[in-house]
Formats: C-alpha cells, sequence, structure tokens
C-alpha cells in the first residue's frame, strides 16, 4: 500500500495507466464512435487540465489533411475525488496501427505524456468487449448489507436516437430495514446516458426490489463503459445518528443559554476579639528577619518546573519560591459532533456500444427510437469548397466508374430484367384504392356528403408517433408492475389458474310456484 501526503491546495492527478488502446474502427466509418479516456482527481481542490494537440495535428498533416484522431473538449475541470473522461474521436485511414503520443498539462503540476493506440480494420468487428469481471458476486463481505444480481450490464450495440432497458435486482441481506439510493452523476457523461428507476427506496430484511437500466437516446455514436452507484444504509444507525445529532443541538443551545458560578464561598468578616487574638506584639515581631520586596522570582533554569511562572509567589505562610496549590478546575466537558454512518456502495458496470443509425445491422424494430428526436440534417454531410486538385480526382474516379457501367454487360441486362421482377410481398398488403371517379361525381352533386378519407394514409404523423410512445411507455409500466409485485411475492405467476364457481341464481319470489326443481324433472 502506498499514500501521497498533500498540502491543502495541491493537486494530485491519478493515471490508470499511460498508454491506453482504443477500440478497432472500420476505415471509412461515416460517423466513428466516441471513445474516452479517464482522469482522476484525488486530491482535495479543483484541478484544471488542457490536452496539447500538437502531435494530432502532425498526424493530421502526415495523413494528408485527414484527421484520424480529435480531441473534442481538450480544456476541463475536474471535481475532488471525481473522474473526468476525455472525449477522443478515432477515424482511421488504413487497416494498420496508429500511435501517437499525446501531453497533457495539469495546471499547477507538471504535463505527463501518454500515448494513443488505435486500430483500423477492413469489416465491421462485432466483438464484445472482454473483461475479466465476473458479472455477479460470488462472497459476500462482512459488512455488506445488500447485493445486486448482475455487478456488470452489456448492452451490446444500440443504435443511435434509440434507447434499450434492462432489469437486475436488488437484495437486502441484513437483518434490518435499509434504504438505497442510485448515483448516476458519477461523471457527466453518465449522467446524460444513463437512468435508473426507481431512483431511491426501502428494502424489508431478506426482501428484493426490481432495479431498470435504461440507455437514453444519443444522437452521436459512442462506446460505453460506465460505472453507477449504489449507497446502501442503514436505517437503524440513520435513527441513531438523527438522534445524536438531536441531543448535541439541544446541549449547543443549553450551554449557551446556561452558565456555572464557580467561585468559592465568600466567608463573613471577623470579629474585633477575633482580631486581637490575632495580634502579635513588636517584641515578636523583631526577631525575624525583614521581609525581602513582594515580587514574583522564578527558580533557576535547570531546576524549573514545568508550571507557569505565575504559580511562584510570596507569601508569609509560604516559603520563597514554593509552588502555590491551587484547586485544579474539573475540565469542561465539551460535546462531539456526531458523524453520520458511512454507507456501503454497490458499483454497477454499464457497457455497451451505440452505433450509426445508418451503419447498424440488428433489428432497428427492437429498439424503441422516438422519432421526434432524429434530426435529419445530422444525416447530411457538410458542404465545403473543394480546390482544383480533389476536383480532378473526383472527376476522374466518377468518370471511370460510369464508363465501366456503361461498359458492363451485366448492367445492362438487370436493367432489362427490372419490368420483369415479381411483385414485392410487401406491396400487395396496400389497402384497396378509392373509386375517385365516384367520390368526384357524389361531391359536385352536393356538398352536404362529406369527402372519404382513406384512413390508413398517415395525415398526422407526428400525433400518430406520439400515440405509439404514450402505448409503448403504458405497457412498459405494466410489465414491470406485474414483474415487482412478483417479486414481492404479491403475485404467483406460475400458479395454477382458478376457476371461482358462482352461486346460482335465485328467481323472483314471486315466481317460485311456476318453476320446479331439476330433482323433480327426472
Amino acid at each position: 500500500m502506498r499514500g501521497v501526503t498533500l498540502a491543502n491546495n495541491k493537486v494530485y492527478p491519478q493515471f490508470a495507466h499511460f498508454s491506453h488502446t482504443l477500440n478497432p474502427i472500420r476505415i471509412g466509418s461515416v460517423n466513428p464512435p466516441i471513445q474516452y479516456y479517464e482522469l482522476y482527481n484525488g486530491s482535495e481542490c479543483s484541478m484544471s487540465y488542457e490536452v496539447l494537440t500538437d502531435s494530432l495535428d502532425q498526424l493530421t498533416r502526415d495523413n494528408h489533411n485527414c484527421q484520424i484522431l480529435s480531441c473534442l473538449l481538450p480544456i476541463g475541470r475536474v471535481q475532488p475525488h471525481s473522474v473526468a473522461q476525455i472525449p477522443f474521436v478515432f477515424s482511421p485511414l488504413e487497416a494498420k496501427i496508429y500511435a501517437v503520443d499525446i501531453k497533457i498539462m495539469v495546471l499547477g503540476d507538471k504535463t505527463y505524456t501518454i500515448t494513443l493506440f488505435g486500430e483500423g480494420v477492413r469489416e465491421c468487428s462485432e466483438a464484445r468487449m472482454v473483461t475479466n469481471i465476473p458479472v455477479k458476486q460470488a462472497i459476500l463481505l462482512p459488512n455488506q448489507l445488500a447485493v445486486l444480481s448482475h455487478e456488470a450490464v452489456d448492452f451490446d450495440a444500440i443504435p443511435t436516437f434509440a434507447s434499450a432497458e434492462k432489469i437486475i435486482f436488488l437484495t437486502n441481506t441484513s437483518n434490518e430495514n435499509v434504504t438505497f439510493r442510485w448515483n448516476t452523476a458519477t461523471t457527466a457523461i453518465s449522467n446524460e446516458m444513463v437512468s435508473v428507476a426507481p431512483q431511491t427506496g426501502m428494502l424489508h430484511p431478506k426482501s428484493s426490489t426490481l432495479i431498470q437500466v435504461r440507455v437514453k437516446p444519443t444522437p452521436a455514436p459512442a462506446i460505453m463503459d460506465l460505472d453507477v452507484i449504489c449507497e446502501i444504509t442503514d436505517n437503524s444507525k440513520e435513527e441513531d445518528y438523527h438522534m445524536k445529532v438531536a441531543k448535541y443541538r439541544h446541549h449547543l443551545e443549553e450551554s449557551r443559554v446556561t452558565f456555572t458560578i464557580t467561585e468559592d464561598r465568600q466567608k463573613s468578616p471577623a470579629t474585633p476579639g477575633e482580631l486581637m487574638d490575632s495580634w502579635k506584639s513588636a517584641s515578636t515581631l523583631n526577631k525575624y528577619h525583614t521581609l525581602p520586596p513582594i515580587q514574583a522570582v522564578a527558580p533557576a533554569p535547570l531546576d524549573r518546573p514545568l508550571k507557569s511562572p505565575r504559580e511562584y509567589c510570596c507569601s508569609r505562610t509560604r516559603k520563597h519560591g514554593e509552588v502555590q496549590d491551587r484547586k485544579k478546575k474539573a475540565p469542561i466537558t465539551e460535546e462531539v459532533k456526531p458523524t453520520p454512518p458511512q454507507p456501503f456502495y454497490l458499483h454497477l458496470r454499464v457497457t455497451g456500444q451505440i452505433k450509426d443509425i445508418q451503419e447498424f445491422c440488428g433489428d432497428i424494430s427492437t429498439y424503441t427510437i422516438p422519432y421526434t428526436a432524429i434530426d435529419m440534417a445530422e444525416f447530411v454531410a457538410p458542404i465545403r469548397e473543394v480546390d482544383s486538385s480533389e476536383n480532378n480526382v473526383v472527376t476522374g474516379v466518377l468518370g471511370n466508374i460510369l464508363k465501366s457501367l456503361l461498359e458492363d454487360v451485366d448492367i445492362h441486362d438487370a436493367i432489362r430484367n427490372l419490368e420483369k421482377e415479381p411483385i414485392p410481398y410487401f406491396l400487395q398488403l396496400q389497402p384497396d384504392s378509392v373509386d375517385t371517379s365516384t367520390q368526384e361525381e357524389a361531391t359536385e352533386e352536393t356538398s352536404e356528403i362529406p369527402v372519404k378519407v382513406d384512413p390508413t394514409k398517415d395525415a398526422h404523423p407526428e400525433v400518430n408517433r406520439k400515440i405509439a410512445s404514450v402505448i409503448a411507455d403504458i405497457l412498459d409500466e405494466t410489465l414491470g408492475n406485474i414483474l415487482q409485485e412478483s417479486t414481492q411475492k404479491e403475485l404467483v405467476l406460475t400458479a395454477r389458474p382458478r376457476t371461482i364457481a358462482l352461486p346460482p341464481r335465485t328467481p323472483p319470489s314471486g315466481k317460485m310456484s311456476l318453476l320446479t326443481p331439476f330433482s323433480t324433472l327426472t
């Protein structure tokens, strides 16, 4: 175990490793994902940093002014005991491994150098993030109050603008009631990408609750590796703490308005007889030497005891330089401010990759995509001016492609066979068309007859999308409530269906004589 002692105003950055390998990216990706490098502030004060982009600019110049690696936020600030995630975008041009040394300057400290490695691949790799961290906890700690059913949640690949959910369970392993609270604001990025519901709650001993982990819709591709913290607090210790705090405040208020008199009780004045008894004759006084002047004289430095100089005095009843005995005052007992109980922390790792919706290879229909949040301008590449050399390259490449298409016989045959292709199956699902001629004649005869409108046509797409979103939320809440009731043993999903036999109908009293019992008909 190693540690560092720091001053109050001294920053202390901590790097997990000075060489970091980025995830492989397919060459030619239009919208590559955002990847992060973490920087931890282990000091008690805020820390400012700046990523020097000189090496990144040199890498761009070496690759024909194509931006291979870029830092989106080169300047940032890290709060005490917090993690900053520095975003990078890696866009390879070739199928090789890139390496670049990047300098990070910390204000009030030295400049550190880290090395980033990135690999460009030809085909899209769907390999998951492999780690040695187990998904479930095998052994409980001695003072552990709760446990998660899964300590790591992998969302795999998610398209942009889509949301996904996973379900885990939180179980109380103690014999006391506990309160849990989720903290998703470990970093600014995790708070924007992940949400947990319910955020807070209470668990009885040996009981469980359902937790929904949701990835929010994100417009830009990114690679997630986030840490979400669950704080578990013992309710009994929390109640004891609040009682001690109330007692401490009461003691402070009492000490502020009350006081205690510590002086000795005054004696009554002496009588004249007592004064005469204490009188001594002059002859008795003459046999004593003259008293020295009254002053405070301390002993020699080497023989001086560890006492205050004011405790040395001269009096008629004590020898010169003798320490005067004083009553030791009783120490004033001060109430110590109570400290809150330390919560138990559970860490949930959230991993996954958010891919561009145009490059997503999975089934998009399995995800909830709020279409109102999609801005079509995101899919349009920005238009910029090109120089003469770039114009010549584009003109030559497109000319060769068009010339090859015109000379290719297979292309000609495919174009001729387009008319002979069978009708696709989805075109057969169109509704019957409305007879427009009959409708026009009816509208000419009278204006009171309403015009028929095809109900299958989407006249208000935004309204229909909102309705679909509301229905999806209702189904989500319904399934969540069923699972929650099943977890709390209020509903048994595996129970056999019960048939409730209703009682036979009793006819009115006036018609009883007209009915014959079923037993007499046999």
